[in-house]
Parts: structure tokens; sequence; C-alpha cells
């Protein structure tokens, strides 16, 4: 039949096309090439008149870094559900934020509220550096005034009884159980649900950072104009110059 005779000329033609792919595709390929080790041996020498330059930047910097700022007491480390550091941090940034604070309502700041991961180091007992701050506080955040609607500021609350590690807040006291607020103290003062409360923040925790998302529609956000960095300097040289140790302490403002 047509059919297979078609068929059977067909498979010859694929059989001789199979047997020249495969013989192609054996073909040697030779890449040549050496291996270059890169290490202390092969490495350029420093340029004399470039490294001069740039050693005049390096040891001001250094020298800058490695100025102590103040002394602390003891060591203080972020803690759960309150901490030494968490207190210390969120206590001299409140206090400064007011200072730079001047509301034309006349509504002063509330209470202040930061982020647990925003400490990524402790402060040691002894001589505290500059560079100690920037291991402390390597951002860049600034100091922020949100204010919050009552409905905001009671899901704030919330949010810090079902948080699994102690955020670092001041001028607050909380009471927790089983991840419900059983009672809060803002200034001394029972919450009041008819007016709204101005948090000091960072522009990080603004932006919804760390899940925060009841920062996201404030009332009113207004930057402060200097970083959490920038204040914790401000304070130890503030303390160093009045001739005291830096220090902070366990008071119950977050209990659960």
């Amino acid at each position: 039949m047509i059919y297979y005779r078609i068929s059977a000329i067909g498979r010859v033609i694929f059989l001789l096309f199979f047997l020249w792919s495969c013989d192609a595709s054996i073909r040697p390929v030779y890449v040549e090439g050496s291996l270059i080790s890169v290490d202390s041996l092969v490495a350029p020498a420093k340029h004399s008149g470039v490294d001069s330059v740039i050693s005049i930047y390096r040891d001001a910097l250094e020298e800058e870094m490695n100025e102590v700022l103040a002394y602390a007491a003891k060591t203080m480390s972020r803690g759960t559900p309150e901490g030494l550091l968490n207190n210390f941090v969120a206590d001299l940034c409140f206090e400064i934020g007011k200072e730079l604070y001047h509301p034309d309502d006349g509504h002063h700041i509330d209470f202040a509220l930061f982020n647990y991961g925003g400490l990524r180091a402790s402060i040691r007992q002894g001589p505290v550096t500059r560079a100690n701050v920037f291991e402390l506080m390597p951002f860049e955040n600034e100091m922020v005034v949100l204010t919050l609607s009552p409905e905001k500021t009671l899901e704030l609350f919330d949010y810090l009884a079902e948080a699994s590690v102690g955020m670092p807040v001041a001028g607050l006291r909380l009471s927790i159980e089983d991840s419900a607020v059983k009672d809060v103290r803002i200034g001394g003062q029972t919450f009041d649900p008819n007016r709204n409360y101005k948090v000091l923040s960072s522009d990080y925790l603004a932006g919804g950072g760390d899940n925060m998302t009841f920062f996201l529609e404030p009332v009113n956000a207004e930057i402060l104009g200097m970083r959490i960095r920038d204040a914790i300097i401000l304070h130890l040289q503030r303390q160093q110059k009045a001739g005291k140790e830096i220090k902070s302490s366990l008071d119950g403002r977050i209990r659960n």
C-alpha cells in the first residue's frame, strides 16, 4: 500500500537524521584557561598617595567613634515584657521628644512606643562609646509624633497585649492577662475613649513597620527632626556633663 511505502521511507530518513545528530553531539569541545589565585601574595600593593588621603578620614572617623560619651552603671539589655534597655531608650526619647515638640493645639505627647527589634545591641557596664551607640541603633530612623483616634489607640494596646516580645514604651503602664489588656494608665490617667492620643514613635513604625498598622491612618503626623540615635547620643552627653552614670530600672510598666 502507498501508506506503508511512505511510512517506511519516513523511518529511513528519521534513522539517518538520528545517527547524524548523535555523531554531532559527541564532538569534543576544548576550553583552555588558567587558575589565578587571589590572596595576599598577589594582591596589588597599596598606593601610598591614595592611602595617605584615606588615612586622614579613617583616623578621624576612628577617633570620633571611639569617643567615650558616658559610663553605664550596669549592663542594660532588652527584655520581655520589659527590659532595662527597652525602658532606657524609650524614656530618654520620650523626654527629648517632649522638649522638641511644641504643638499649636497645646496637646503634648502622651506616651512613646518603639520596637523591640530596633534595639540591636546591649549597653555594657562601663564606658560607652559613640560606636556602641551605632551598634545599638544602626538605623537612620527619625522620631515622629502621631496623633491617633481612640479606636486606633485601642488597637495599639491590643497589639502590645498580643506581642511576643517587650516593646519599649514610656509614659504608659499596661496590665495584660491572657493576651488581653486588663488595665491601662497613660500619664497616670485611665484611658479616655473620647479623645485622641499623641504617640512618640519612629518613622519606620509610622509606615506600618513590625505590623503596627494602627499607625497607618493617623489623625496627624509630625516629624521632630531628630534621629533616635542622635537622641541617645544627646542623653549620654548630658549625663556625662552632669557627672552621672547612665542607668535604667524595671518598674512594671508592662505586666503580664
